[in-house]
């Protein structure tokens, strides 16, 4: 039995033991779906879930295929016309003479970036590396990124001088990586021309919606708060679907999205996708996960929708009471008597409503990754490994914190994880991460922490110095430029420091309640 194991069969015997004495309903079923994690936990570890992942994908892909949007005239019309308005509106406060025009590419232009993973056809994840090599795209995107680039100086110069601006590729390729305790989830490395594109679409898309008043930076925390509301009243309900984000239907684009838009997103899509084994797969759906504007596309979707179907049980026009709603990518929240018409509609769209996750009655609501019963927060901890101390240290946080939230004792998980550190264990204020240490008020004036190593790399080709520098991206090293790659493997040193002047201890309101901080502190002593 490995050490994950022991851990998970330590945090079951505590939870079994907590299940006999405490007898409360709510907490009942808090111990009880954190017990049911990890024992399906125990088949994460399977190498079998990444071949998995990619034949689901297939099927998703083959499926979306054969899929047609089930036309609802009412629902398409006033769908798209919702987004239209909205775009519109937006434009025109940037430029009184964009009247009625729904895609302004110039915010293309101003929004463009590289993406901070992988891109296909180039080497590195920075964007000083990215920005010293062609960038990567497919044919179709091709003008459109040398146009981008034509319209930086840095860029131009550095295109006429060895002209090399692009390199082609096919489209993207398929990775997979973990999703939770059961599966893994696909995801595309698109081409970084096409990338920057896309990111550039999504920021756009994110803005329009962020103008109607829903902010993709802040609306899984809405979310959060509408499910514990639902689960008090019965009155609002979630819906989660499966696989949405590849099943975005390119016909469902073409009847809601401007034409102009769902065009210019079928020009920077990758149209095909190499899987591991060396296989080419044509893309039936309009972007995969890691594609840059498919979270705020399946957002600005189920927006439309939701919105035309309030309009067709009498709501008002051009507007949305996200009071009653919420919407961040698949995860939505409505009113229960008009969720069963926004199911259907959604199923007519494409999507694949999953009837499992979405919580439609009961005292439970799960959305964003808040569970809540009957008010309740039961949402349970997930540790992904246990291999190096900074893990065991998130590990240890994770148990600290869901004991402090339900005023418990977990002594048999503690002690075990305890016995993975090599040494002291660091405690650190609660502000600190939760890879560095015991987060704690209890606090030396002088503690030790786990910081991240930062291997630099000196910049080799000092052409686009200026232009990342003024970026936020180069630090100067002696008589070098340097800058920080993200590395493959995230590694930790052991550092010195100190409480700031004013602070007696190490307690942070904006991290912990008063009442969770307490009741941490007076258990604490077990891992000392």
């Amino acid at each position: 039995m490995d050490k994950f194991e022991r851990f998970s069969q330590s945090l079951i015997d505590d939870i079994e033991y907590s299940l006999a004495v405490r007898k409360d309903p709510e907490l009942q079923f808090t111990l009880q779906r954190l017990r049911e994690r990890f024992r399906k936990k125990f088949i994460s570890r399977d190498p079998a879930l990444a071949a998995k992942a990619i034949s689901s994908f297939k099927e998703v892909n083959a499926l979306a295929g054969t899929k047609a949007v089930v036309t609802d005239s009412f629902i398409v019309h006033n769908a798209r016309l919702f987004i239209e308005q909205a775009f519109e509106r937006y434009n025109k406060r940037f430029d009184e003479e964009l009247i009625q025009v729904p895609f302004d590419v110039s915010h293309i232009v101003s929004e463009w970036r590289f993406g901070p993973g992988a891109s296909n056809g180039v080497q590195g994840t920075h964007t000083a590396e990215k920005l010293c090599q062609p960038m990567s795209c497919t044919v179709a995107a091709e003008p459109l990124v040398r146009s981008l680039r034509q319209l930086n100086l840095y860029m131009r110069s550095n295109d006429a001088a060895t002209n090399k601006a692009t390199s082609l590729v096919s489209g993207s390729r398929l990775s997979t990586v973990p999703k939770n305790e059961e599966t893994n989830r696909t995801i595309a490395i698109e081409p970084s021309g096409n990338m920057a594109l896309q990111l550039a679409v999504g920021v756009y898309i994110e803005k329009v919606l962020r103008s109607i008043g829903l902010d993709i930076r802040s609306q899984q925390d809405r979310n959060k708060t509408l499910a514990r509301a639902g689960s008090i009243s019965g009155d609002l309900v979630t819906i989660d679907m499966k696989s949405a984000s590849d099943l975005i239907l390119i016909s469902l684009c073409r009847k809601l999205l401007p034409d102009q838009l769902s065009l210019f997103m079928l020009r920077i899509r990758s149209p095909q996708t190499e899987l591991p084994d060396g296989d080419l797969v044509k893309l039936n759906m309009m972007s995969t996960m890691g594609n840059g504007f498919t979270f705020p596309l399946m957002t600005l979707l189920f927006v439309a929708l939701l919105y035309a179907v309030r309009l067709r049980r009498g709501g008002p026009v051009n507007y949305i009471d996200w009071k009653t709603c919420g919407v961040f990518g698949d995860d939505i929240v409505c009113t229960k008597h008009e969720a069963s018409d926004l199911i259907k509609v959604i199923e007519d769209s494409g999507f694949l409503i999953n009837i499992e996750k979405s919580c439609l009655e009961g005292p439970f609501r799960e959305s964003c990754g808040g569970d809540y019963f009957n008010g309740y927060n039961v949402t349970p901890f997930y540790v992904k490994s246990l291999d190096s101390p900074s893990e065991v240290y998130v590990a240890i946080n994770q148990v600290l914190d869901y004991c402090g939230r339900h005023e418990l004792i977990f002594d048999r998980t503690l002690t075990f994880l305890k016995q993975l550190i090599p040494g002291p264990l660091h405690f650190v204020p609660e502000w600190y991460s939760d890879t560095s240490g015991v987060r704690t008020t209890q606090v030396e004036r002088r503690f030790k922490h786990l910081a991240v190593k930062q291997q630099g790399r000196v910049l080799r080709n000092e052409h686009y110095a200026m232009m990342l520098a003024v970026g936020g991206y180069l630090t100067p090293r002696g008589p070098h430029l340097v800058y920080i790659p993200r590395p493959f493997k995230t590694r930790y040193l052991v550092r010195k420091s100190r409480l700031p002047n004013g602070y007696l201890d190490g307690r942070c309101a904006l991290t912990r309640s008063t009442r969770v901080s307490n009741y941490i502190d007076s258990w604490v002593f077990l891992l000392r």
